[in-house]
């Protein structure tokens, strides 16, 4: 699926909607598809709630904005690939 990232309530293919509305997303993976895109046409002029701009913001930031839900990421996939989760996953312990 691919959702948008914008905080608008009547789009119903936007990350918070499905979240909040329809079931939690635990794991995001933003591909090179992604990371790779135009600077300037899909990042910046797509407005400051695009995928662009949040890998911008995670990058220079080298934090996750506190206001997204998926705060753990997995170290040294940037900047070509981003996977985000809700708890640390990859250091869970080995039944």
């Amino acid at each position: 699926m691919r959702a948008t990232l914008d905080k608008d309530p009547n789009v119903h293919e936007d990350f918070f909607a499905i979240n909040d509305y329809q079931k939690p997303i635990k794991l995001l993976y933003l591909t090179p598809q992604t990371t790779d895109s135009r600077f300037l046409t899909q990042w910046i002029k797509a407005g400051e709630q695009s995928w662009g701009n949040f890998i911008v913001e995670t990058i220079v930031k080298n934090e996750v904005p506190s206001s997204f839900p998926l705060h753990k990421t997995l170290a040294g996939w940037l900047p070509d690939q981003i996977v985000l989760t809700d708890w640390e996953r990859w250091n869970a312990p080995q039944n």
